[in-house]
C-alpha cells in the first residue's frame, strides 16, 4: 500500500473523529436518524473526507443495534461500499415505517431491495 495514501487515511480519520460525530445507536426516531445522516454528511464535506473513506468512518459511528445490524449485514449488501448505497441501506432499515401508497418508499427499488437483505 501507498504510504503517502496511509498517511493521507489517518489524517483523514483524525480530523473525522475531532470534528466529534453523532453516534447512532439505532433507535427507531427519524430526527435522530436525520440528524446522524446530516451531521455525517457535514462533516465528510467540511473535513474533505473522499468518498473511499466515507462508509467505513461512518460505520465507526454505529452504536448497540445498529451496530450489531452493520456487522450482520455489513460487506454482503454493500460489494461497493458507497455512501450513497449506506445511507439507503441504514435509511430501509432505521428510517421511519414506510408510506406504502403508489408513490411510497417502497415503490424505490433500491430501499425494497435493502429492507429484504435481512
Amino acid at each position: 500500500m501507498d504510504p503517502d495514501r496511509v498517511e493521507e487515511d489517518r489524517d483523514a480519520a483524525a480530523s473525522f473523529y475531532e470534528s466529534h460525530p453523532l453516534i447512532f445507536d439505532g433507535t427507531r426516531r427519524t430526527v435522530s436518524l436525520a440528524a446522524w445522516l446530516y451531521d455525517m454528511e457535514l462533516i465528510f464535506r467540511i473535513c474533505h473526507i473522499e468518498a473511499r473513506l466515507q462508509v467505513s468512518l461512518a460505520s465507526r459511528c454505529l452504536a448497540a443495534d445498529a451496530r450489531l445490524w452493520w456487522m450482520t449485514l455489513g460487506e454482503r449488501a454493500m460489494p461497493d461500499r458507497t455512501w450513497a448505497h449506506f445511507r439507503t441501506l441504514v435509511i430501509a432499515r432505521f428510517g421511519p415505517i414506510p408510506d406504502e401508497g403508489a408513490d411510497g418508499p417502497y415503490r424505490d427499488p433500491e430501499i425494497y431491495r435493502a429492507m429484504h437483505l435481512e
